[in-house]
């Protein structure tokens, strides 16, 4: 599987509650959830992530309380991926299994720039960017499904508001 998308990148080390705060993510709101994302570490970040983009966290993502609510809420941002230099364990695990692969590839976190075109193949275990190229490890087939489902949803959801179809 190959994702494209436009670097959206943030020069920290995260925790979850940077991500989300836990009361925005408690009330459940896709929309709200979307537009309150990294507002802690950078307030423009919801107007500048479009669907499909890749955060480049230039730092850690920690794992922790608040873990599962910070990857719901990135995705609710509409990011299809994520590249840092380390992730907590479990994270890893977590983004797996709902579709929103976090890789770790620390170089690629160091030099991408924002808004740079970033080309992420999962399966063969590379990133690319103009005529910059890093490697990673591959995903394995269970990411890779899951990121497949995410994506197919997403693009179910655009048909059916660009139809007119979810209009009463």
């Amino acid at each position: 599987m190959v994702i494209v998308g436009y670097a959206r990148r943030v020069r920290a080390s995260l925790q979850p509650a940077q991500v989300i705060d836990p009361a925005i993510a408690a009330g459940g709101d896709p929309a709200e959830i979307a537009a309150h994302c990294l507002i802690a570490v950078d307030p423009g970040f919801a107007e500048r992530v479009r669907e499909g983009d890749v955060l480049v966290l230039d730092g850690s993502f920690a794992g922790g309380a608040g873990a599962e609510a910070a990857l719901i809420a990135l995705q609710a941002a509409g990011l299809a991926a994520l590249i840092c230099r380390t992730a907590d364990a479990d994270l890893l695990a977590l983004g797996a299994r709902y579709g929103l692969p976090l890789l770790v590839a620390p170089e690629a976190a160091a030099q991408l720039g924002e808004g740079a075109v970033v080309r992420l193949d999962l399966e063969r275990g590379h990133i690319a960017s103009g005529d910059l190229r890093w490697t990673m490890p591959a995903a394995d087939p269970t990411t890779i499904a899951a990121a497949r489902r995410v994506h197919l949803l997403a693009r179910m959801r655009r048909v059916v508001e660009d139809e007119g179809l979810a209009e009463g």
